[in-house]
This record gives structure tokens, sequence and C-alpha cells, in this order.
């Protein structure tokens, strides 16, 4: 007879927590990324502001959606779907290299990220105890600081690499979105 093993609270935590890291990494690169895009594809003013507002836009849309969406079709599920999503949508942005490329990309970026954010929280806070929950949480909240500040020195590295630069900061976030795809797969459905 196997048994079941649920993995360790703090796996779960830190493999879900990493919603946070995308999030604020996609944020961040955004920003840098259609600057550096302004000037090397002809991006507009209007068309940047578009695309920044898209992506909150879209980050709000996800995340007031992706708790109830956890629910009905169950967390492990939204953790595979956003992890592809992102994948897809920051290569769409990287490669793309139009505004239609990056609209698309960044309505898939921004919903996804979103509605994992909900989720995370929801599988944190049911594999964690009540010893543990807060600390896990937390780290959940660090790892919102780590995609901050790891975003801030990739792109101080390669901020003036010019179009390459840019679509670095997109491929990382697409990497990372890769790898926890790879690693969700392990996390059980609650």
């Amino acid at each position: 007879m196997s048994k079941n093993k649920t993995p360790n609270p703090w796996y779960i935590g830190v493999v879900s927590g990493m919603a946070s890291y995308i999030d604020s990494a996609a944020i961040v690169s955004n920003g840098t990324a259609l600057v550096i895009y302004q000037k090397t594809i002809g991006l507009t003013a209007l068309e940047i502001g578009i695309l920044s507002g898209l992506l909150t836009l879209s980050i709000a849309v996800g995340a007031f959606c992706g708790g109830r969406l956890g629910d009905r079709i169950g967390r492990r599920n939204v953790f595979i779907i956003t992890m592809a999503m992102i994948l897809i949508g920051t290569l769409a942005m990287a490669f793309g290299l139009s505004f239609p490329f990056l609209v698309f990309g960044t309505l898939f970026v921004g919903l996804a990220t979103g509605a994992d954010l909900p989720v995370s929280l929801a599988t944190i806070s049911e594999a964690a105890d009540d010893n543990n929950r807060g600390k896990i949480i937390g780290l959940s909240n660090l790892l919102w600081l780590v995609g901050i500040g790891a975003t801030m020195g990739i792109s101080a590295i390669v901020g003036d690499w010019g179009k390459v630069g840019a679509q670095i900061m997109y491929i990382d976030i697409g990497l990372v979105a890769l790898v926890l795809l790879i690693l969700r797969w392990s996390i059980p459905e609650s």
C-alpha cells in the first residue's frame, strides 16, 4: 500500500510564494523594458501608458477572479495555467516587438500574475500549521521584495544594452515561470 506524502509546508510556501516574486518582477521589468522599447522599436508615450495601465488593470482583474477560479477548477490547475500563461506572455513581450504582441503579452502576464496571488496565499495557508503559517506567508512577502531587488539588479546590468536588455528582463521572468511550472506539478491539490 503506497502512502501519499505531503510536501513540506516550507517547500509549498516557497514554490507557491514565488507568485509574489513574479508579480513584482513583472511590474518592475515592464516599466524599464517599455522605456527601452520606446527608443529601440519606436513605442510612443501613449503606447507605453496604455501597456502600463493594462498591466495594472489585468493584475487587478486576475486577482479578483483568481481565488474563485482556484476554488472551482483547483488551485494546482490555476498554478499550472498561470505559469504557462506567464511563460507565453513574456515570450510575446520579448520577441513580438510590436504593439499588438506587447498588448497580448501584457494581458497574459497581468491576468496570470494577478490570478496566481490569491491562490498561492490560500495554498500556503492550507499547507501550513498554526506554528508556521505567519512565517511562511511572511516569506511570500519577502519574495515580493526579492523580485524587485533581482529585477533592479538585472536592469542595472542590461539596461543600456538596448532591445536585447529589455528582452533579457522579460526572458528572466519567463525562465522563473518555467521553473515554477515544473515545480508546481509536485504541489498536491488542496
